[in-house]
């Protein structure tokens, strides 16, 4: 049985507040971070509440090619540390603005966790208000049960109204942890089976 979702926020010392999420799942570490690096996972994660899609190429940190916008939406593309310039829709209808979604991977306790960095943030519609984003998702084996992961996700934002969006991006995040675990154990599938990404006809 899955371990209980836990998710809360405070605001720290510093004035950064923090919605947080640590729960097991179904689905080996290495499957979880490979899906964690797939565009159209992390895409399906949030929908069908929000629409996330790419409007430009997506420019990599490295200085190589920047990987245009069809190739960017096509099935299998993965991520790598670099930013692109998205826009959001609430169920697809409602404009939620644009955000740049700037992506750096991490690793920590001796290279047993892997971490996806997003340090992006909004530059229109009302995540704009907020005048900081740090979002940070881990993934490593589950401490007794290797077949299994611990997922851990934390988002970091200020700003003078970053006390109202608490409560806000604290029900998103509940709805996308309940997500998140529902959709892990097809993950082991997907590494093997690459074209599973792609949506049925």
């Amino acid at each position: 049985m899955s371990a209980l979702l836990v998710f809360f926020g405070v605001i720290t010392q510093t004035g950064v507040m923090y919605v947080q999420l640590k729960f097991a799942m179904d689905t080996p570490a290495d499957a979880a971070w490979r899906a964690l690096r797939s565009v159209a996972v992390v895409r399906e994660l949030y929908s069908p509440l929000v629409d996330v899609r790419p409007i430009g190429g997506f420019v990599p940190d490295s200085g190589g090619t920047a990987i245009e916008l069809d190739n960017l939406e096509a099935v299998a593309t993965m991520w790598e540390p670099g930013s692109v310039e998205c826009r959001a829709r609430l169920f697809g209808i409602i404009p939620l603005g644009r955000q740049v979604i700037r992506v750096g991977f991490e690793q920590a306790e001796e290279g047993r966790t892997h971490l996806f960095v997003d340090t992006g943030g909004a530059t229109s519609g009302p995540l704009a208000l907020l005048t900081g984003w740090r979002h940070r998702m881990a993934v490593s084996p589950l401490p007794g049960d290797p077949d299994r992961t611990l997922w851990r996700d934390r988002v970091e934002f200020h700003g003078p109204v970053a006390p109202l969006y608490w409560p806000v991006l604290w029900a998103l995040w509940q709805w996308r942890g309940q997500k998140i675990r529902a959709l892990a154990p097809g993950w082991a599938e997907r590494a093997e089976n690459p074209r599973a990404d792609e949506p049925a006809s």
